[in-house]
């Protein structure tokens, strides 16, 4: 009956979105030469007046905005070496064309500017790290899991030596503390959290936003260290045709490819993405049996949909499928029928995830800053796989909905938000001889204040309350605010609360490759915490097209609950319980970015993290988790952009090891991991219509030895696959094309 009712919810309220829309404003931005021909801008910032709502335009000056009023409203446009705009754009005006004139004393510059790979958004009140699209061809970025590698703010690791899966931190906590969207739609609830990392292709994205802290009470209660948006390419005004084709000399071959066709002109477009993957290579560099990576299979499609209807409405809506096939364990030789039958560790794995989405809105023109927008997502995941000689099958069949109304009190300085939404998991978890199915339903009400009077202020206020059928009423109050202290200092603060509900199994696959006793001590109550944070930001010229942009920001996060996966109670059990003590994290970083001279960007950045659990009965550092991170990125580009060069270094400390584990012993670890350095650099050569980049990743060959502990007896006390720290793999080439028709 819960299955009846899942699909019965899921098949009435998806198609309900499909009738309401908000209507973009579409223009260019360009510059007159000597000659009087318009060339255009890339990457000139866009945004209404007033607002923390804007864009960047692409390389051809081209930009679509979503548009946030009913009546007349103020676009303001800016690039650097030239005298800002400001455009009153009417309700009925929907496309736009702005020419931006030189500032008087800057009659030589050169009107190409390069698109930085990464930049903190001066306009929003939340502090968020933008990740662009050159940012994410810095490096082959296959996926999202691949994106972070030059970022301070997100650590990325395997979460075992098994699987493949890989795992994010924010703040010193582990990425289930963080929301993970795309286009704002919650994306690895749940089941998906091992993987969901990997189900995003790199070549799909056109942006990541990274922010810390507590997001906005709108977009639900979960995230509590951080949000990270993923947004894809838009049917509108993305290339007719892109390819992307990438191998390495670990024998993983890939290929992406979208198309965007625009069917009626400002009205209906549609693009469809495709992607395969494949690991093909056995490879065991430690010479311990287990294959490093997991043999695996990879297909993810997407086909995307916009409709307008200017001035009425318009809808985004679109279907994912994804189907996924990995084997991993004593396969060096063997098929996994085969090592099997012999009585070797296998693990195999299949997962198959279907997702229906739609955003949607309409504008009330009569009302100013007047709107209602409807979001909707329905997924079906299921997963079948095998640890060994436990199977873990799972299924899970979700819903999302979000109706966010919008207006404003008196005028547009006062901003109020207001909506219901409703989260709805149905799920079937079975792991060796036990259930954990179980059904969540989560409806709730949110409204959230603005205040806005000017560029210089920003502040938020929101409260949200939700009834968990399970764990009862959750109250989730959340404040921002943002104040420019000076012309080029910002201030930044957040507070607030987050939850969630923890799916232990599916998020920590560590625990499912090891012959460790799996302990639940209690039924787990709903986890909770308290972020606080600030961020100051300080930019200084260097010159009249180059800046320093410092920053610098401390977080902490406070647990009143949280689930706890105790591994320092005994080497040959795990066990899972309630907090009982205390739990913390403290994060403290400091970034500086700088265009030193034409062409020659420099990243450089520090975190140090202060991470504290009780285990044990003791408030320990929580293992396996570095202390410190060390940054350095350096890219050069020629002129036009013609070749690129780009290095990654980082600086990983120690991180604290399991108590009491013999096996570790023996591998020579002491109470700590050692420091490491891994490099990784890329050249690219750009042409009329296609790039070609070669590259190497972890150029130092530094890898975690003994990532498998005890690999000789797998099925004996004292196997444990999940204990990791550092890389699991060495030095790796790979080259790649990149062919796109505009």
């Amino acid at each position: 009956m819960k299955t009846i009712y899942s699909a019965v919810l899921f098949a009435l309220l998806i198609p309900a979105s499909l009738a309401f829309g908000q209507n973009p404003v579409n223009g260019r931005v360009t510059a007159n030469e000597t000659d009087g021909k318009p060339v255009p801008l890339p990457y000139a910032n866009v945004y209404w007046s007033g607002t923390q709502e804007g864009t960047v335009a692409d390389e051809n000056g081209r930009f679509s905005l979503e548009r946030k009023f009913a009546g007349p409203a103020k676009l303001v446009v800016s690039f650097v070496g030239y005298l800002n705009d400001t455009l009153l754009v009417e309700p009925d005006r929907n496309s736009v064309q702005i020419s931006l004139k030189k500032g008087a004393e800057l009659a030589e510059v050169e009107i190409r500017e390069r698109m930085a790979g990464s930049f903190i958004s001066s306009i929003r009140p939340i502090k968020t790290e933008v990740i662009t699209t050159a940012g994410l061809q810095k490096l082959a970025c296959c996926n999202l899991s691949e994106s972070f590698e030059n970022n301070a703010t997100v650590d990325v690791g395997f979460s075992d030596a098994v699987t493949g899966a890989r795992q994010i931190q924010m703040l010193g906590l582990a990425g289930i503390y963080s929301q993970l969207m795309v286009e704002n739609i919650p994306f690895t609830r749940g089941l998906g959290s091992a993987f969901g990392l990997t189900y995003i292709p790199g070549t799909w994205m056109e942006s990541i936003q990274i922010s810390k802290g507590t997001s906005s009470v709108v977009n639900g209660y979960e995230s509590t260290t951080g949000q990270i948006n993923a947004e894809i390419k838009k049917p509108w005004d993305s290339e007719k045709f892109f390819l992307n084709v990438y191998a390495n000399n670990e024998g993983r071959a890939e290929v992406n490819a979208h198309a965007a066709h625009v069917l009626k002109e400002d009205a209906l477009s549609t693009m469809v993405l495709a992607h395969a993957s494949s690991q093909m290579s056995r490879i065991d560099m430690n010479d311990d049996g287990f294959l490093d990576q997991p043999l695996s299979r990879h297909v993810n499609v997407s086909n995307r949909w916009s409709y307008e209807k200017h001035g009425i409405t318009e809808s985004k809506f679109g279907f994912n499928f994804l189907y996924d096939e990995r084997d991993g364990g004593q396969l060096t030789k063997l098929s996994s029928d085969e090592a099997v039958q012999n009585g070797n560790y296998v693990m195999k794995l299949v997962t198959r995830r279907a997702q229906l989405y739609d955003k949607t809105g309409f504008v009330f023109r009569n009302l100013p800053n007047t709107s209602l927008g409807l979001i909707f997502s329905g997924l079906y995941h299921e997963q079948e796989s095998v640890f060994g000689r436990n199977e873990y099958n799972a299924r899970q069949l979700g819903f999302y909905g979000n109706a966010i109304f919008q207006s404003q009190i008196g005028n547009e300085a006062h901003i109020y938000n207001a909506g219901v939404s409703l989260m709805y998991d149905d799920y079937d978890e079975a792991f060796a001889d036990s259930t954990f199915d179980r059904l969540e339903s989560v409806p709730g009400i949110f409204a959230q204040y603005t205040y806005n009077p000017s560029e210089k202020l920003s502040i938020i206020a929101g409260l949200r309350v939700d009834h968990h059928n399970r764990y009862g009423t959750l109250v989730t109050p959340r404040f921002h605010f943002k104040v420019n202290l000076f012309e080029k200092t910002v201030l930044r603060g957040s507070a607030g609360k987050g939850y969630r509900s923890a799916s232990v199994l599916a998020e920590n696959t560590g625990m499912l490759v090891s012959a460790r006793q799996l302990v639940f001590r209690e039924d787990f109550r709903m986890e909770e915490a308290w972020n606080y944070g600030l961020n100051l930001t300080q930019t200084i010229a260097l010159s009249e097209k180059r800046d320093l942009v410092l920053s610098a920001d401390f977080y902490r996060t406070d647990f009143v609950n949280q689930v706890i996966i105790d591994l320092d109670q005994s080497y040959d059990r795990i066990v899972l319980y309630n907090l009982d003590g205390t739990s913390y994290s403290n994060s403290f970083q400091v970034n500086a970015e700088a265009a030193l001279f034409e062409g020659f960007d420099v990243t450089a950045a520090y975190r140090l993290n202060d991470v504290r659990v009780t285990t044990a009965g003791e408030l320990r550092e929580r293992p396996l988790v570095s202390r410190h991170k060390g940054l350095l990125t350096l890219s050069y580009a020629t002129r036009f952009e013609k070749w690129k060069f780009d290095f990654t270094g980082q600086y990983n400390g120690r991180t604290r090891l399991p108590l009491g584990v013999p096996h570790l012993e023996h591998a020579g670890y002491g109470a700590y991991s050692p420091d490491y350095i891994t490099i990784h650099t890329q050249i690219t050569r750009k042409f009329k219509k296609w790039d070609a980049y070669l590259g190497v990743e972890n150029l130092t060959n530094f890898m975690q030895h003994h990532p498998v502990l005890q690999a000789d007896s797998p099925f004996e006390t004292g196997f444990d696959a999940g204990m990791i720290w550092g890389p699991i793999l060495g030095r790796m080439f790979y080259a790649g094309i990149r062919y796109s028709i505009k």
